[in-house]
């Protein structure tokens, strides 16, 4: 039977002395996997290395290591190869790294056992069309946000959905998330909570200048289209997932749809997502406080 591989992708920041990353190596070990990691956290772990552009494609599972920002760059990076992840939560309030540092044997156990279960989350697509010609394309497992840049002025966008005009959105800009982003800015924009393995596109206008503007839930079988007005005069920007950004401006046209692969997640905790969802809300309101 072949050794199961587990790849550690970390945020050094979160573990400077490499403490945490060193217990999961071992308790990887210890439950008969093959622990492996990207140069050069390879070499100081003593562990198989690998270059982050040639994934091996013998990895079982992918345990990253921070907080909600270090697991979705891993997704990101591993959307392609279909490896499922899990989180490992170095940081605050980590709404998608589920496991906390006191559970991590456990979890590696359950990773040997096979005592676990794959949700698939969904992806979107985003496309800028420039004169005609796609300029920029990326994916994203969060939100894709189109915003005013630095200090530029208010941004007027216009929003579709395939050809049906929704509303123009004076403002900061617009949110287009996934479910699992419904956690994420959204949330924090005033956007609905969704379960995370829900298929839908939820579209969320930042700080509107406007007192009716609220959020518009979509089917993922359609395709958002926003637009910046002709006559704005600054460059505006595109962000994915708040990890990768391009410069848009006047006339250019984002196209955000769903991609035709999901993002699978290994799921080991017992609590269902509403329990996770009140115990990060309710940790995050204590520590703002």
């Amino acid at each position: 039977m072949e050794t199961k591989r587990i790849a550690i992708f970390l945020n050094r920041r979160r573990d400077k002395e490499l403490a945490v990353t060193k217990t999961v190596v071992e308790c990887i070990k210890k439950y008969g996997m093959e622990p492996v990691a990207s140069f050069p956290l390879a070499y100081e772990i003593g562990v198989t290395g690998f270059d982050e552009k040639e994934i091996p494609g013998n990895v079982s599972a992918a345990l990253s290591l921070g907080g909600d920002g270090t697991l979705l760059s891993t997704a990101r990076l591993l959307f392609k190869h279909d490896i499922p992840v899990i989180g490992v939560n170095l940081g605050t309030v980590g709404f998608l790294a589920e496991i906390e540092v006191h559970d991590i044997e456990n979890a590696i156990k359950s990773l040997s056992t096979g005592d676990y279960k794959l949700t698939e989350r969904m992806v979107l697509t985003a496309v800028v069309e420039r004169s005609g010609s796609i300029v920029f394309s990326g994916m994203a497992l969060n939100d894709v946000v189109v915003s005013r840049e630095g200090l530029s002025r208010i941004v007027r966008l216009k929003v579709y959905v395939d050809n049906q005009y929704i509303d123009s959105f004076p403002g900061d800009g617009v949110i287009v998330s996934t479910p699992t982003g419904s956690t994420a800015y959204t949330l924090s924009a005033g956007g609905p909570i969704v379960q995370p393995e829900m298929q839908m596109m939820i579209i969320t206008p930042i700080c509107p200048h406007i007192l009716y503007s609220r959020s518009f839930i979509t089917s993922p079988e359609k395709e958002v289209v926003v637009r910046i007005n002709d006559d704005y005069p600054d460059p505006a920007i595109i962000t994915l997932d708040g990890q990768e950004g391009f410069e848009i401006i006047a006339g250019d046209q984002i196209y955000v749809k769903r991609a035709d692969k999901e993002i699978k997640f290994v799921s080991i905790s017992h609590l269902n997502f509403y329990d996770v969802l009140r115990a990060k809300i309710h940790g995050w309101n204590t520590d703002s406080r």
